[in-house]
C-alpha cells in the first residue's frame, strides 16, 4: 500500500506541474475547445488573473505533496485535500461548458487519486 500511496502522490504532483508548464500547448484535454490554458479559462468565464492565481496555487500544492512525501508527512493530507477541491472545481467547469468526456477525464482521475492519497494516508497511519 505504501508503494501505491507514493505513486499516487508522484502521479498527481508531476501531472499538475507538467500541465502548468505547458500552458501554451494544445491538448485534447483542454476544455471549451481551447488551444491554450488562457483560452480554456476564458471559455469558463475566468480571466488571466484567476488563471495565474490557480496556476500558482496548484503548482505550490503539488510541490507541497512532494515535500510531504519525502520530508513532512503532515503536509500530504492538507495538500491532497486542496488539490482535490481544485479538481472538483475543474470537473464543475468542464460540465458547465458541456465538454465531452475526454477533457473531463484527467481532472476526474486526479480527484480520485487525491481521495486515494487521503484514504491511504489514514490507513498507513493506523498500521504504524
Amino acid at each position: 500500500m505504501k508503494v501505491l500511496y507514493k505513486c499516487l502522490i508522484l502521479l498527481v504532483s508531476f501531472s499538475v506541474i507538467c500541465a502548468w508548464f505547458k500552458i501554451n500547448l494544445d491538448s485534447p484535454f483542454r476544455g471549451g475547445g481551447a488551444a491554450t490554458m488562457l483560452e480554456e479559462f476564458e471559455a469558463y468565464g475566468l480571466n488571466f488573473n484567476i488563471m495565474v492565481m490557480v496556476g500558482i496555487s496548484k503548482v505550490t500544492t503539488a510541490v507541497l505533496l512532494l515535500i510531504g512525501l519525502y520530508f513532512k508527512e503532515k503536509l500530504v493530507v492538507p495538500a491532497a485535500t486542496v488539490m482535490g477541491f481544485f479538481m472538483l472545481a475543474a470537473i464543475y467547469f468542464h460540465i458547465s461548458v458541456n465538454d465531452p468526456i475526454i477533457p473531463t477525464v484527467p481532472s476526474t482521475l486526479m480527484l480520485i487519486s487525491c481521495v486515494g492519497i487521503i484514504i491511504l494516508n489514514r490507513k498507513l497511519d493506523l498500521k504504524s
